[in-house]
């Protein structure tokens, strides 16, 4: 019974690593996930639909697993440059944060944007899972800072700033670099 017991969970291990990696390669070869349905997804991965239900109940928990692993690395690398630079200015914190999330939205940008829109509420940033994750890392770079009236109000509103649709409307509309955009963002909010 044991031996049996081990043998599935080493497939469904298998079966939720082939999902992951059929999804992540039409997303790479920039697939319409929205057009997809979760049958066509089973069926390229090669498995049963109630398999792949079994793993991932809807196309944004499945898009989230594929994230999830991203969105860890992406905390790293900002902890990583915030504790070799603990003397920076809060600007230059709050820079490099939004610099990472940046950087992990454009390489990722269908994914998110899929994310962000999957919701009934509302097509906002707010609904990537990740979201009180990156707020409370900023709130952290405000801990010596009493001059920020609002924190909590101010980080939903800039955050909600790197919606899909507002910043592909900035960087394509308004041709603002990256740069450019956070420049904008942090002198509107940090003074």
């Amino acid at each position: 019974m044991e031996k049996n017991q081990r043998k599935k969970r080493s497939d469904a291990e298998y079966n939720q690593q082939i999902i992951l990696t059929t999804m992540e390669d039409l997303l790479e070869q920039g697939e319409d996930i929205s057009a997809k349905k979760m049958s066509d997804i089973a069926k390229i991965s090669g498995v049963g639909v109630g398999t792949l239900y079994r793993h991932f109940e809807s196309k944004t928990l499945l898009c989230q697993a594929i994230m999830d692993k991203k969105v860890d690395q992406m905390f790293i690398e900002i902890e990583d440059v915030l504790a070799e630079n603990t003397q920076w200015p809060v600007r230059d914190k709050i820079n490099i944060i939004l610099t990472k999330y940046l950087d992990l939205k454009e390489a990722n940008f269908t994914t998110l944007n899929f994310i962000e829109k999957s919701s009934s509420h509302s097509s906002s940033v707010i609904n990537i899972p990740f979201f009180e994750r990156l707020k409370n890392l900023l709130i952290q770079q405000f801990e010596n800072v009493n001059s920020i009236a609002d924190l909590d109000f101010k980080l939903n509103l800039m955050l909600n700033a790197f919606s899909s649709d507002f910043y592909y409307f900035v960087k394509h509309n308004q041709k603002l670099t990256k740069q450019q955009f956070l420049d904008k963002l942090l002198d509107l909010f940090l003074k």
